[in-house]
């Protein structure tokens, strides 16, 4: 709801309440749909693993519909245009659904078409939706407390997620097949349209709505040339590349390099979701005392233990020691998560946030989502080629050998980024 003025500190709060509850329901059904389905999904259907490469980058590629999310915000504002998108994007959920029956009838091509476009469609509006989220939070949250309250939005997001995971991780034990993973994305779908609901609800002053108003070409100029916004592009891009090339290709590495069965995956990700809860709990305690810079850098750090980590884990497949590679991408993705936005209200003048929101998630998602899809393909069919045994962990061996250099380089640009003290 527009008040074409500034909110008032009980508008500020309830705002936040209801975001909030938003982010608890929003956790349920992003479960039923995110990465983890799709891809134990894919592999029902027989997919080959460039697909769930792309896949795993999906989300970031999704970030070409930004611009969409800033015309619809500039008719009906920030709140008005994320609810409206959300229900979008949980419609565009049903198309990965009908890849199923097009894969039974025999039309394997046109069902890995169905999966891939209602995943980019299915992110994309997500992304659509997102583009004023900061924007947004800056306005219902003070700046002394954005910090935690990002935090802690993700932790109630994490926390219902996993309870959705279980739920999903028992059927699949006693339901397994692919007709389960359907309902369960059906069911997804429409969680995700009430979460829409409470979001409705928040209230904001009109400003974001002007603001989205302005020809976004003329401040380009003006955003690039901001050295604080080019270096977050950076950063932001070699982050989101080292989720593409570490979080699907692990759940890939469990598959099929050790055998594991679509339940013992789906447990795997609920080890990966439940670390979430108290990493981003504990980001929200230090992270307005270190700052931005420093939570990305310990995020980034954990994605290369989760490369060396591949490189020296036994070959026995044993729930003692698998699970570490999904508790250190559990921080980085929530560090990152956490960091990124964080850094972009720290430093960014609040008259640049929206077209500077949308510039930097294009030029670091969206290049991110390319780049990464395309290189993570490429690594998984040289590691293959390279591979000259029959065993299929040794593929995946190889190709954290190549991705951990990739990170190890990356770091430089995140080194660049000012810290709390600049």
């Amino acid at each position: 709801m527009i008040m074409n003025r500034p909110l008032t500190a009980e508008e500020m709060k309830s705002g936040r309440l209801f975001y909030n509850l938003y982010c608890v329901v929003n956790g349920l059904s992003y479960n039923c749909m995110g990465e983890t389905i799709l891809i134990l999904f894919a592999l029902q259907l027989g997919c080959q693993d460039t697909v769930i490469a792309l896949l795993g980058s999906m989300i970031f590629v999704g970030f070409l519909f930004l611009p969409l999310g800033k015309i619809m915000t500039s008719h009906t504002g920030a709140v008005r245009s994320q609810s409206d998108f959300w229900v979008l994007r949980n419609i565009a959920a049903l198309m990965i659904v009908g890849a199923a029956p097009a894969s039974a009838a025999g039309y394997n091509a046109a069902a890995t078409g169905l999966l891939l476009t209602g995943a980019l469609l299915f992110y994309g509006f997500r992304a659509a939706g997102v583009v004023m989220s900061q924007p947004l939070v800056g306005e219902i949250c003070p700046s002394e407390m954005r910090g935690r309250f990002i935090a802690l939005s993700w932790t109630f997001f994490y926390t219902t997620g996993f309870i959705s995971l279980i739920t999903i991780s028992l059927l699949t034990k006693y339901h397994p097949g692919i007709k389960t993973l359907c309902f369960v994305i059906a069911s997804g779908s429409v969680i995700g349209i009430i979460s829409s609901c409470f979001l409705r609800i928040v209230k904001e002053s009109g400003e974001i709505k002007k603001s989205a108003a302005q020809p976004i070409f003329k401040e380009y100029k003006k955003v690039f040339k901001a050295g604080v916004i080019r270096r977050q592009i950076y950063a932001g891009t070699v982050c989101y590349m080292g989720l593409i090339l570490t979080m699907p290709i692990s759940l890939l590495t469990i598959k099929k390099g050790f055998g594991a069965t679509d339940t013992q995956a789906l447990i795997f990700s609920l080890i990966q979701l439940f670390a979430s809860i108290p990493a981003s709990f504990i980001q929200s305690r230090i992270s307005d005392k270190l700052g931005g810079k420093i939570m990305l850098l310990a995020a980034h750090c954990s994605l290369i233990l989760t490369a060396i980590y591949w490189l020296i884990v036994p070959g026995n497949f044993s729930w003692f020691i698998l699970p570490l590679p999904f508790l250190l991408v559990a921080y980085g993705n929530a560090g990152i998560n956490n960091a990124l936005p964080q850094y972009f209200l720290q430093t960014v003048s609040k008259e640049l946030q929206v077209t500077a929101s949308i510039f930097i998630s294009i030029a670091s998602g969206a290049v991110a989502g390319l780049l990464g899809a395309c290189l993570s393909s490429i690594l998984l069919k040289i590691s293959a080629l390279l591979n000259k045994t029959s065993e299929a962990l040794v593929t995946y061996r190889i190709y954290f050998a190549i991705v951990l250099l990739v990170l190890l380089a990356s770091t430089y640009f995140i080194f660049r980024l000012r810290g709390k003290r600049n």
